[in-house]
């Protein structure tokens, strides 16, 4: 299967997994949700979801967290406290969902920041997606699909660069992306 192809598969089965395991229907006393990341930019090449609800309580998360794993496809729920200066304060829940066949498990990355802090976060993926051309697109999908890791993955915190890199530097080159990504320390390979 090629990157787009794949691109394609992994996202329809987002919205799968999503509705399987009751994402938002767990989330909704959390308050609105706020999808990031390659999924909100459909530009998704290996199974991971990232996503941002309002400030809440860690009871408030917990209980999100329960009835998360109260699916039979969810076999691991992490919780932690944000330990980043980007997201303080913050409130993490990484469920890993059994479904599909990706080489490794679904993800998604549940993050409960303060609402200024997310619509801070959200203009940067809204102007990423008003220069998203399909030509753009297509690229960053290549790319992603080229800079996969031994775990079937991109590399860790890659994606913000990846993005700024086709479309706010005009970058096209593979090597040329590369270096960008290595300037600006993320490891690849």
């Amino acid at each position: 299967m090629d990157a787009m192809e794949r691109s394609r598969r992994i996202r329809e089965e987002a919205d799968v997994v999503m509705r399987a395991i009751g994402l938002h229907h767990a989330l909704a006393p959390c308050g609105q949700i706020s999808l990031t990341g390659s999924y909100y930019l459909d530009v998704m090449i290996y199974p991971d979801i990232d996503l941002y609800v309002p400030k809440v309580s860690v009871a408030q998360l917990f209980r999100a967290g329960g009835q998360l794993a109260a699916s039979e496809l969810v076999y691991e729920v992490v919780f932690q406290r944000s330990r980043v200066p980007e997201l303080p304060g913050g409130l993490y829940l990484k469920p890993r969902i059994h479904y599909g066949n990706w080489g490794r498990p679904w993800k998604i990355d549940i993050w409960s920041v303060d609402d200024a802090l997310i619509e801070e976060n959200m203009a940067i993926l809204r102007h990423f997606q008003e220069g998203m051309t399909q030509e753009v697109r297509e690229q960053i999908i290549r790319f992603k699909y080229a800079i996969l890791t031994d775990k079937h993955r991109t590399p860790m915190h890659s994606g913000y660069w990846v993005y700024k890199a086709f479309i706010d530097e005009g970058l096209s080159e593979h090597g040329e992306v590369v270096r960008y990504l290595i300037d600006h320390g993320i490891a690849l390979g």
